[in-house]
């Protein structure tokens, strides 16, 4: 696994759980935030391999009083990031008393939920089912970090076997999704099915110039450099520069002509 200075993984020590403590005081009455995403998918892969995965943030799903939740959070000397949307906010606390960067935070990506169905929620917006998992921010640092898990019906299952495996919709909810797998399949995860690295790809064009960009610098500082990247695309049978957006649009774009 490649780590570097802007790599987080899981821990229940230290200055990130001492932080994940206070946003758990923060939590109002009747109200229920559940840890999603990669910190979900993290922590419970660190419960079955005792083994850590990089990630660069916390998601939340957040039901209930968002108001209060977020001036409890600043009252604990939380800021805002750059995201603030109807229904998602950014909030980070500092790491360092000197933050140099995004990576000297502690960093939440609150996502606010009408609906108060979470397994709705994870098949709507987990493009793999190892990302199908849900966990009470309450239950995050305990050590039986499964006892009210939530989660997608082959999400455990697929986690132990580090298969990689699309959800039926979710992964539409994100043209980038074929990069993410690049980084699974750097740590070792079996890739998807040829048929389902297709749908990914073909997704691929739909990200706007800028976060293309950011997200080709993404997987290179990820893997370890160009090189092993172009590696990883060969593995996946993918014969098409996916790191180039001009001639990957183009090549699309031929294709439609010809269909």
């Amino acid at each position: 696994m490649h780590l570097n200075n802007n790599t987080r993984v899981f821990t229940r020590d230290g200055k990130i759980a001492e932080i994940l403590k206070e946003v758990i005081l923060c939590i109002p009455r009747k109200t229920k935030v559940y840890v999603i995403g990669g910190a979900a998918r993290n922590a419970i892969y660190y419960d079955l391999f005792k083994k850590s995965l990089p990630q660069r943030d916390y998601d939340l799903l957040f039901i209930g009083d968002s108001d209060k939740f977020v001036k409890d959070l600043r009252s604990y000397k939380f800021v805002y990031g750059k995201i603030r949307r109807k229904n998602e906010i950014v909030l980070k606390k500092k790491l360092v008393s000197k933050p140099k960067s995004i990576t000297d935070y502690l960093v939440l990506d609150i996502h606010r939920s009408h609906k108060s169905n979470v397994l709705q929620n994870l098949k709507e917006n987990s493009a793999f089912t190892i990302n199908g998992f849900a966990i009470p921010l309450t239950d995050y640092l305990d050590k039986n970090i499964r006892k009210n898990l939530i989660a997608l019906p082959s999400a455990l299952k697929d986690l132990k076997n580090r298969q990689l495996r699309l959800t039926i919709t979710g992964y539409k909810a994100h043209p980038g999704n074929l990069f993410a797998c690049l980084r699974f399949v750097s740590v070792g995860f079996k890739p998807p099915i040829t048929r389902e690295v297709r749908l990914l790809l073909e997704q691929l064009p739909n990200l706007e110039k800028w976060r293309f960009k950011r997200n080709v610098n993404k997987i290179f500082d990820y893997v370890g450099g160009e090189q092993k990247a172009r590696q990883l695309i060969k593995k996946l049978g993918i014969k098409i520069d996916i790191f180039n957006i001009k001639k990957l649009r183009e090549f699309f774009s031929k294709r439609k002509i010809k269909d």
